[in-house]
């Protein structure tokens, strides 16, 4: 039975929701090793509204969606479809509920997946409304921790280097603030440091906090989640400009430490390539779950579980 109708927030991944996810995570990459496709969700159509630039997340929900037989209906930019004549949000999810069986939809308005799912009959995913939250990359990330670090409490995680602007850090702390015992160590410009109104959110949760400029990640740091400054969402792009190369992880600051560095992807500047051939570098492994995390979560939101 699924826990919820539609996915908006990453606090709606509890840990037992977590549990159950990561049993049918597993059961989907075995059979994306053994068969390839299979046809939980033949008699599905899964809508996908991509109104902001993506690579990983629309490629990996059209993947999960062919790699489950479902059928499906797209639209890519807001000129594509009739928000370029002044239809409203609503409007839209409204027709969009009537050719498909769920809704997955990025959007570049903060709140806007509040709407869409206030709205939508249908099951709604949140693949990103804008600076706010990307749960289903916070889904991504906490299965690659567990895959690697075997748990998701008593952490020291150094978040990095945008945590004002990035949804994947706000969904991520979010998530991970549910689990006991965990440290978050956020750095990067003090123009981008995460706001109060997060930093008390997160510790309201039990999750312990602390802001600074400088971290040594052989300092006891067990994950160092690192995401790029976001470029689209600066309004005074002066600041981005003069922070860009400041804050990045180079080889010499990542070698010999005994934390996982993770990446929710794109890279721009924030890590040196020199970096991906550390056995801590799993950002690229991290992307590949997106398949089998977006298969489970299809089927469990779809009543296929």
């Amino acid at each position: 039975m699924r826990p919820f109708k539609s996915l908006i927030a990453a606090e709606q991944l509890t840990p037992d929701v977590i549990a159950q996810l990561f049993k049918a995570i597993d059961q989907m990459a075995e059979q994306i090793a053994e068969h390839g496709r299979i046809d939980l969700l033949e008699d599905k159509v899964v809508a996908l509204l991509f109104f902001e630039p993506s690579s990983r997340t629309m490629m990996s929900f059209q993947s999960a969606s062919q790699r489950l037989k479902a059928g499906m209906v797209f639209a890519q930019n807001a000129s594509s479809t009739s928000f370029e004549k002044g239809e409203s949000l609503e409007d839209l999810i409204r027709m969009v509920e009537s050719y498909s069986d769920i809704i997955v939809m990025r959007h570049a308005m903060p709140g806007s997946a509040q709407i869409a799912a206030q709205t939508s009959s249908v099951p709604f995913i949140n693949a990103g409304d804008g600076g706010n939250e990307h749960p289903t990359q916070a889904l991504i990330d906490v299965y690659t921790l567990n895959k690697h670090k075997g748990r998701l409490s008593d952490l020291n995680i150094v978040f990095g280097f945008d945590s004002l602007q990035s949804r994947s850090i706000h969904s991520l702390s979010r998530l991970l603030a549910q689990y006991p015992n965990n440290r978050f160590i956020f750095t990067g410009p003090t123009e981008l440091q995460p706001s109060k109104e997060m930093l008390d959110d997160l510790q309201a949760l039990g999750a312990k906090c602390e802001v600074t400029q400088e971290i040594d990640l052989r300092d006891n740091v067990d994950v160092a989640y690192i995401n790029r400054l976001q470029e689209e969402r600066f309004s005074d792009a002066q600041i981005f400009e003069q922070n860009r190369r400041r804050f990045r992880l180079d080889r010499a600051s990542v070698e010999g430490s005994n934390c996982i560095v993770m990446d929710p992807l794109p890279r721009i500047d924030e890590i040196d390539v020199e970096v991906d051939d550390l056995p801590n570098a799993v950002y690229f492994e991290q992307a590949s779950y997106g398949v089998p995390v977006r298969m489970a979560l299809l089927a469990m939101l779809l009543n296929k579980l």
